[in-house]
């Protein structure tokens, strides 16, 4: 199938991610896929439009993006509604807060609050993570309908664990996902970062199953405050739902 040139331009945006955010035109063909000669002449094109910006060590996404992006009615919305409780929340508990959604095997974040000693915890607004990696990911896979299939990934082994105790099997997956829809919270312990540990409480919008983001908190394991920490993050996320 012929790629159009929206197509290919398509491509050149996603090669960028959360760990690469400036990337030169070597980089950038071979993450793309876009053959060389196309992505310098579509690049230098996207300069123009300010979409992508050159810079000393090749391109990053332009203003113009930035500005599209904050246009985006839901998830600006959600990210106005949000942003006074997450503060409050931060300044509460001294943790890495973010602010998550779904996006299709992802987790999405849409907001991210940490101090000066959190740089270690690199998920900066618009990173995306597994699912099944992430406490807010959990969360959204005990309620999805798509549960199944994310299963079905991991017994395939079509996964890449990113610390030693990231989970392997979907047998491990299934055990948590049964846990979270009980008790309506979910965690991981080094399961993203090795060092720390997240908790995920629901943000819900017309009923207490219907979740659409969700609102989390990562400390280091050492930290021994689980309960004050969970009860101030339900306290956030009514808040939240109640908003919405």
């Amino acid at each position: 199938m012929t790629v159009s040139v929206l197509g290919k331009a398509h491509q050149l945006f996603g090669a960028f991610d959360g760990s690469r955010t400036t990337l030169g035109l070597t980089d950038l063909s071979r993450r793309s896929g876009v053959p060389k000669a196309t992505a310098y002449r579509l690049a230098q094109e996207l300069v123009q439009l300010h979409l992508l910006e050159r810079v000393t060590d090749g391109y990053q996404l332009g203003w113009r993006m930035f500005e599209l992006g904050q246009l985006v009615p839901g998830p600006a919305n959600l990210r106005r509604v949000a942003r006074p409780a997450l503060t409050d929340l931060h300044a509460t508990i001294k943790a890495v807060i973010h602010l998550a959604v779904p996006h299709g095997l992802d987790t999405l974040y849409l907001e991210r609050l940490a101090g000066r000693r959190d740089k270690r915890i690199h998920t900066a607004v618009g990173t995306r993570l597994p699912l099944w990696f992430t406490a807010s990911g959990k969360l959204f896979l005990a309620h999805s309908a798509d549960s199944e299939y994310a299963l079905s990934v991991l017994e395939r082994g079509d996964v890449t664990a990113r610390t030693r105790r990231s989970l392997r099997s979907s047998a491990q997956l299934r055990a948590q996902l049964a846990m979270i829809r009980e008790r309506r919270w979910a965690e991981e312990h080094e399961e993203c970062l090795d060092g720390y540990k997240t908790y995920a409480v629901p943000i819900t919008v017309g009923g207490p199953q219907q979740v659409s983001a969700a609102v989390s908190a990562t400390v280091e394991v050492g930290r021994r405050d689980d309960q004050q920490i969970a009860r101030t993050l339900w306290a956030a996320a009514t808040e939240i739902s109640r908003a919405l």
